[in-house]
């Protein structure tokens, strides 16, 4: 009997300390939800251009260093670093001493073998002079002695003569015939000029080693091979210069060159004239660039396709060495005629993409499916439709069905 007593008494105290929780609990219920401000936008078509970004340094278009064709002291250096030189402006020169005597000796040479030529070229056509008169003689003594030699065999015949006598006629005709051959080799000897064409060989040789000799003399005075800006000095006036050290260094900034390298999946559709921004990170400048080069074939060290952009710099405000950040339009990007919206409307959750949608004034979340993105925009496939409003700012605040006030960009 007690022991129900007591349990009927636990079961009042329990119905009290319910009873009177409950209205305490509803006190404590959450006021209604107000408005959330949000900014909106509204979904219409367009093109979502995919943005590969690189990195590069700024290198000169063109890049010579000077070093002299011949050894010599330098006696004069004519430029400063930084200077601007013209194509053809003297940039140093090497002492000339014995480069000057050298053309003088090859000069004394070239007038020797002038004058021997001369010489010979005179006594050659004394000779042929000589041996034509010699042969006109030996033709005439021949004449005479074919005569004499017919008269005494007739004068043998008659009895007129001794055998003696007809056989010293015979013997100076066979004379006459071997002088008169000897005649004719003479002057086609003489006409050969074997003398003069050596002495003409001589000239000749005499002329290449002038030449070659005021070549090394010009080749004293060094001059600017392209217009540009003095790079390195290497140089003083009276240290040695040699052919294997470059003395002086030029290069050309104007455009300057950003040289980079795209892997397989950025080079497709990359052409030479294509327009690309680039930004120079140390002038936070953004420059517009012309692409000039691109590689067919990958470097197979870097695994990449070199590419290089030119870039204006008349001002000379960029630098050679500068990093830049070059922003390249993939491939396949740009579709026309698609619905695009902006990145920042769209978020992630449980592996799917969602966007809110305003229904009145009202945010629905509703899933997207989406396509090619840019840092800007992205590509609707599905789950929205031209002219939608969509959330682009307050998303974090939303709950699926919240009511929201439209704020204008700026609020």
């Amino acid at each position: 009997m007690n022991k129900g007593i007591k349990s009927l008494g636990l079961l009042l105290s329990l119905f009290v300390v319910l009873t009177g929780c409950a209205p305490q609990q509803a006190a404590e219920q959450p006021a209604e939800k107000g408005p959330v401000p949000v900014q909106v936008d509204v979904v219409k078509t367009g093109s979502v251009t995919s943005e590969a970004g690189i990195s590069g340094r700024l290198a000169p278009n063109k890049e010579v260093a000077v070093s002299p064709k011949v050894s010599g002291k330098i006696t004069a250096l004519n430029v400063v670093l930084g200077q601007f030189v013209k194509q053809g402006q003297t940039l140093f020169q090497l002492d000339r001493m014995d480069l000057v005597n050298a053309v003088q000796q090859a000069e004394a040479q070239y007038n020797l073998a002038r004058a021997n030529l001369n010489q010979s070229t005179n006594s050659t056509v004394q000779g042929v002079a000589q041996a034509e008169t010699g042969l006109q003689q030996a033709r005439q003594a021949l004449a005479d002695a074919e005569r004499n030699e017919q008269r005494m065999k007739q004068l043998f015949d008659q009895g007129a003569v001794s055998s003696q006598q007809y056989e010293q006629a015979k013997t100076a005709l066979l004379n006459a015939q071997t002088a008169y051959a000897n005649a004719q080799q003479a002057l086609a000897t003489a006409k050969q000029r074997s003398g003069e064409v050596v002495s003409q060989a001589s000239v000749e040789q005499a002329r290449v080693a002038l030449e070659n000799a005021r070549e090394q003399l010009a080749n004293a005075t060094i001059v600017a091979p392209i217009s540009g800006y003095v790079a390195q000095v290497n140089g003083a006036v009276g240290e040695m210069a040699s052919p294997q050290t470059p003395v002086v260094t030029i290069v050309n900034t104007d455009p300057l060159l950003v040289k980079a390298n795209l892997a397989e999946t950025e080079i497709t559709g990359v052409k030479v004239g294509t327009k690309v921004k680039v930004m120079i990170d140390s002038l936070q400048k953004e420059v517009e660039g012309t692409i000039t080069a691109v590689s067919p074939v990958m470097d197979q060290t870097l695994k990449a396709y070199p590419i290089e952009i030119a870039l204006p710099n008349h001002s000379g405000e960029l630098k050679a060495d500068m990093v830049a950040s070059v922003k390249l339009n993939a491939a396949g990007q740009g579709k026309a005629s698609t619905l695009v919206i902006p990145r920042k409307a769209v978020f992630d959750e449980n592996g799917k993409r969602y966007v809110f949608k305003l229904e009145g004034d009202k945010a629905k979340k509703v899933e997207v499916v989406t396509g090619e993105e840019s840092s800007d925009l992205a590509e609707v496939k599905s789950g929205l439709a031209q002219g939608d409003k969509i959330v682009v700012r307050g998303q974090t605040l939303l709950a699926d069905g919240d009511t929201v006030k439209v704020q204008a960009v700026g609020d």
